[in-house]
């Protein structure tokens, strides 16, 4: 059987594109990967930062719509580019970068005599998408999340797995690494409300948080604005005691998780996360993993770890 995947395959973020890849090699199907977040160099370097401005100055559209070197447009180019050259039987599409339309898939169906295209939900609540109408366009529809799963046609399937090979492990005792605790973040309003608890436990954060913390001159100290990803997340890790995860939406209205608690243990890293009824689907806390509700039970915790 030959399998397309499309997701993230760019060695900048960790693997769990090629892990799924591997999942459906080894049994002997023939498997190419799309990666979805492929632009166009005009898209990246000029018509992208144009459409942002065009969008800060609150016109309704951005250029995306006037060229054929758009995001979305070249990605389905070169997707059916693959398409035509791999022939595959069966298209997976983890709906983390979203660019096919109903159209695009009755066409490969039609002219690629694709047999089944599989759509596979794995963002968190806070992405603006249409589950419901995507479980329309799919042959089968999952999403990692039980909140999305009220749609009779949307299965729940978990993105829980263990890889011992893509993901770098560490034999360093807890007490032997170099780092306590790492935050690797994106900022966002919600996240900013931790960041008393943050500077007072000497977090060291990973993402672009300096811009909206000039309040506190200590910030400096525990910021690392450049990010980090990839085997060099991994290798972050794997030095670290704790690894931290605050989601991004509330989880007491939507009571998930994102893949930030897969990735820390993945990496023989204890997972101190903010709470959410569905973790306790993946870890026993308190033994597998641990968790807090506040900001203060937070710094509690990576105290007690120290």
């Amino acid at each position: 059987m030959r399998v397309v995947i499309s997701y993230f395959f760019d060695e900048t973020y960790i693997p769990v594109g090629y892990s799924l890849a591997d999942g459906f090699s080894q049994p002997g199907h023939e498997v190419a990967c799309f990666d979805s977040t492929i632009e166009h160099p005009f898209w990246r370097y000029l018509l992208k930062p144009l459409s942002s401005a065009k969008r800060r100055l609150h016109f309704d559209n951005s250029l995306e719509i006037h060229s054929r070197y758009g995001h979305q447009g070249y990605k389905r180019s070169c997707f059916f580019k693959l398409l035509e050259s791999f022939r595959p039987e069966i298209i997976v599409v983890l709906k983390a970068h979203d660019f096919l339309r109903d159209e695009d898939i009755v066409y490969a169906k039609s002219t690629y005599g694709v047999r089944y295209v599989i759509g596979w939900s794995v963002d968190g609540p806070n992405v603006a998408f249409d589950n419901d109408h995507a479980c329309q366009m799919y042959d089968r529809y999952y999403s990692i999340h039980l909140h999305d799963c009220h749609h009779p046609a949307i299965q729940r399937l978990s993105l829980c797995a263990i890889d011992r090979i893509r993901y770098a492990r560490t034999q360093a005792h807890f007490t032997q690494r170099n780092r306590h605790a790492v935050l690797v973040s994106g900022w966002n309003p919600r996240r900013q409300g931790w960041v008393p608890a943050l500077l007072q436990e000497r977090v060291e954060i990973y993402g672009r948080w300096s811009q909206h913390n000039a309040e506190y001159p200590d910030f400096k100290r525990i910021a690392h604005d450049q990010g980090v990803w990839g085997n060099s997340l991994q290798a972050l890790y794997n030095e670290s005691r704790l690894g931290l995860n605050i989601q991004g939406w509330d989880p007491k209205l939507d009571p998930c998780c994102n893949l930030r608690v897969m990735d820390i243990p993945a990496c023989s890293t204890l997972l101190l996360t903010e709470y959410s009824q569905e973790l306790e689907d993946y870890y026993q806390l308190g033994v597998e993993a641990d968790s807090f509700s506040c900001p203060e039970e937070m710094a509690d915790k990576i105290a007690f770890y120290r």
